[in-house]
């Protein structure tokens, strides 16, 4: 995911980088995530803008995680806009450089842009806190364990009648 400046010409440089389980393990080891069957792609362009580089492009694809109610697979689909500048980075002389601190913007060194780093931030800011397989998702069950997507269960009906107050009542016998 690496290109040289010197291969952008006028027109730019068209973009299309796929995105493999490998490259997701290594770069985004934080992520509970792997790509979904279809995959995940950048598509986009690269093109010199003045003194520095411009990447338009868009991620498509989607992210398999674990449901945070059940523990399946939840699929987190994706269609993230890239709008990146890329600016390049000079050694520092003094102590009294500028450091960038626009996200938008990124340093490269040496005539190379990685993507590499855009790519895995704009993948872990998709990724929910607590995806789900399904909005409506039942989870799993606190008492059996069970999921309660799968075969619906009356574990805590019963609990609660159990706890209740009057369960006592129930268990009385009526003498004659």
């Amino acid at each position: 995911m690496r290109y040289k400046i010197r291969d952008i010409d006028e027109q730019g440089l068209d973009i299309q980088e796929p995105v493999s389980s490998k490259w997701l393990a290594a770069e985004c080891p934080d992520l509970d995530a792997k790509p979904a069957p279809g995959g995940i792609s950048l598509r986009g362009r690269l093109e010199k803008s003045g003194d520095s580089y411009l990447l338009r492009g868009q991620l498509n694809g989607a992210l398999v995680g674990t449901c945070a109610r059940c523990l399946e697979p939840a699929t987190i689909p994706l269609g993230l806009p890239m709008m990146i500048s890329f600016v390049e980075e000079e050694p520092a002389e003094d102590e009294e450089s500028e450091d960038v601190d626009d996200p938008a913007v990124l340093g490269f060194s040496g005539g190379v842009i990685d993507l590499g780093p855009a790519i895995g931030d704009e993948l872990l800011l998709a990724m929910p806190i607590g995806p789900l397989c399904k909005e409506d998702c039942a989870g799993i069950c606190p008492s059996c364990g069970g999921n309660r997507n799968l075969v619906p269960c009356d574990c805590q009906e019963r609990q609660r009648q159990a706890q209740s107050k009057f369960s006592a009542i129930s268990k009385l016998s009526v003498k004659n």
